[in-house]
């Protein structure tokens, strides 16, 4: 699923008396595996150099690749290598480097430009004070070509040589080919370092396109939205007015008792999954609204409804530093995660949860535990929903 919002070589041996030695240099791609076992009589061998054996292809490259990256040797950079080689005879050739230290400079080189590309494993927000912002720190690890990959990038060269061709040939590194170094990180940044606090996560499954594209555009808009201690925020001002020019389109929402149609319908997923995170991250809630009727995306009690010029969701930061929010689609599911400094915060935990009352109503509560102590059950009030509503012409997007 994705977010809707963006090495050493095995060791050879450096002599080349005897066919059954000259059978394990063999580098033709088509030959099984055991065939190092096998004598092989052809031929005598020579020394030569890559560049003689390539003087007709110079450019000719030995490419590495790794996921979006390229590097590139060419056989006249090579040239100075020793290569030991036998004709076969029939256009094929068994070709053997006693000495790798040029092709083991490339190998440098390219873990050297790799150890300056996180691998993202490890990456993460923070707060950065000099510019009072929240920034995503790429990681501190990177990847290295390990032996599997110094081995492939050998027998890839290997086969270049061993061929009469001049194009390209290209060691493609996967996975096992690499191996993830951890390297440090600044102490300023693992101080600051932020963490999800509080986080939901609601289904859409089932719902037009319509009403899918308003709960994306809403999530996009709140989407990084940076809430600095003592500020409040809106979801309606957050989400922006309802209208096509904003992206929004019709789709199904309350009105005195039914589900009628109406520019922004569904969005009320995206305040009602905001309102559940915010609670479960500590954060304060201002104004908060039940449905007139019951929603099937959450328990009765924990939804929260917006509309226009009338109800609002409302939430302020009370920490001594800023909180951030994310907001994204992935699947079916909506998911709303709040970060706050993972340092600061450590230790206490809050939990939104709900109980039925009987009929169309639940009380709700917040959970408070601390170092993994329940030390609060806060009555949050009672919600109570309708199956029909007739005293009431609002929307609920």
């Amino acid at each position: 699923m994705t977010k809707q919002y963006g090495y050493g070589r095995r060791k050879h041996r450096t002599g080349v008396a005897g066919a059954a030695l000259l059978a394990a240099l063999l580098c033709i791609p088509a030959l099984p595996a055991q065939a190092e076992e096998v004598p092989v009589p052809y031929g005598v061998p020579y020394g030569t150099t890559i560049g003689e054996l390539k003087a007709d292809a110079p450019a000719q490259c030995l490419v590495v690749a790794t996921g979006s990256y390229t590097f590139q040797k060419s056989m006249a950079e090579l040239g100075e290598t020793a290569v030991v080689v036998q004709d076969n005879g029939d256009g094929t050739r068994l070709c053997h480097i006693p000495d790798t230290a040029l092709l083991d400079a490339f190998v440098a080189d390219i873990n050297t430009a790799l150890s300056g590309v996180p691998a993202g494993e490890d990456s993460f927000y923070y707060y950065d004070a000099a510019s009072n912002t929240i920034q995503t720190w790429a990681g501190s690890s990177y990847y290295q070509i390990n032996d599997a990959g110094k081995e492939k990038i050998y027998h890839t060269l290997l086969e270049t040589l061993a061929g009469q061709g001049t194009e390209n040939r290209v060691a493609q590194l996967e996975d096992t080919d690499l191996e993830l170094v951890s390297g440090e990180l600044p102490e300023e940044v693992a101080l600051n370092k932020y963490a999800v606090k509080g986080s939901c996560t609601t289904s859409f499954r089932g719902s037009s396109s319509n009403r899918i594209r308003n709960i994306q555009v809403a999530s996009g808009n709140l989407n990084q939205t940076v809430l600095y201690p003592g500020e409040e925020i809106s979801m309606n001002r957050a989400f922006l007015p309802r209208t096509y020019a904003n992206g929004y389109r019709e789709a199904g929402a309350y009105m005195s008792g039914k589900v009628v149609p109406a520019v922004g319908g569904g969005i009320c997923q995206v305040s009602s999954t905001v309102y559940n995170a915010a609670m479960n991250s500590g954060l304060t809630v201002l104004e908060r609204h039940p449905h007139s009727m019951p929603v099937h995306y959450l328990p009765l009690g924990m939804d929260a409804a917006i509309s226009s010029g009338s109800k609002d969701l409302r939430i302020r930061n009370d920490y001594a530093f800023p909180v951030m929010f994310e907001a994204y689609t992935e699947g079916k599911n909506l998911i709303v995660n709040v970060y706050t400094n993972e340092l600061l915060t450590a230790g206490t935990s809050y939990r939104l949860h709900s109980v039925r009352k009987g009929g169309l109503a639940a009380a709700a509560y917040l959970e408070v535990t601390v170092n993994g102590v329940v030390t609060e059950d806060r009555s949050l009030g009672t919600s109570r929903y309708s199956p029909m509503r007739t005293d009431d012409e609002e929307d609920e997007d």
